[in-house]
């Protein structure tokens, strides 16, 4: 079974971790257009500065809103 996302609104959290921000790159490339709010905690439980490169991975796209 295929779910469309197409034009849907998605929430991912921890979208700074691994995971999170694989994930929201291969739906910003994959599924047009979708918008995709990403929610994180840029705490120091692990280097801030790998959550902001992460970040800069899918930062740019107009679909993605970081909160």
């Amino acid at each position: 079974m295929q779910i469309d996302l197409t034009g849907k609104r998605i929430l991912i959290t921890g979208v700074a971790g691994f995971i999170g921000s694989n994930i929201t790159k291969r739906l910003l490339e994959t599924v047009c257009p979708v918008a995709i709010l990403g929610i994180d905690n840029m705490n120091d439980y692990y280097d801030v500065s790998l959550k902001e490169y992460r970040l800069l991975g899918v930062g740019g796209d107009d679909g993605f809103f970081f909160f």
